[in-house]
């Protein structure tokens, strides 16, 4: 089964697609997690992704494509997390699909309302000795000078309120109107991902037809 999953930032997308791994068996396609392979491994693609980031430009579409398609038609299932993030993403994707022959089955959009996810985001606390991530809330960093993780915990730059509102600006504008793209190819399920995991996990299994 080829599943995009697709959310703001904060509602849970690579949990729930870890989920769908383990349940269906399929390989997680995460760009982000490719670029930084392709970049850390060197490759033609990774030096090309390198010099855009150099300078402060988006990598464009055709490259992330050219990236992931082999990820795509060497896997009869797949997760595909992190792209596309707007509509001429899709159509992209879309037509390097049917160049191998392929199609989505299934796309699941998670939906968290923006006071949920800021709640949630700026909550977070990391570790400059360990590297792990709390929350002050769900789970609660240990006291400093703990031996098993000594601290500081600090909050992130990008998990202040003001970054988190701008990113959940840009899902808004540039990434949410997929919902009405794959909705209407019919292959949409939304997913109330504000619930605890547990139960956003029930629901993605459902949409997959994976609900026993």
């Amino acid at each position: 089964m080829r599943i995009i999953i697709f959310g703001p930032q904060g509602a849970g997308k690579g949990t729930q697609a870890a989920k769908l791994v383990e349940k269906l068996g399929a390989e997680h396609i995460a760009t982000g997690d490719l670029v930084r392979a392709e970049i850390k491994q060197g490759t033609e693609l990774g030096q090309k992704i390198q010099e855009y980031n150099d300078k402060g430009e988006l990598v464009p579409d055709e490259i992330i494509i050219e990236m992931t398609k082999p990820h795509l038609s060497e896997n009869e299932s797949w997760i595909l997390d992190g792209f596309p993030r707007n509509q001429a993403q899709a159509k992209a994707l879309d037509e390097a699909l049917e160049e191998i022959n392929e199609k989505v089955d299934r796309v699941i959009g998670l939906e968290a309302s923006d006071e949920d996810l800021v709640k949630r985001l700026s909550g977070r606390r990391q570790s400059e000795a360990t590297g792990k991530t709390y929350h002050i809330e769900h789970d609660p960093p240990p006291e400093e000078g703990n031996e098993e993780d000594v601290g500081p915990f600090i909050q992130r730059d990008d998990d202040t309120e003001e970054a988190i509102r701008t990113r959940l600006d840009t899902y808004h504008e540039q990434t949410e109107p997929l919902k009405e793209y794959y909705g209407e190819q019919g292959i949409l399920v939304t997913v109330d991902a504000s619930k605890g995991i547990d139960e956003v996990t029930e629901e993605v299994m459902k949409a997959v037809g994976e609900n026993k």
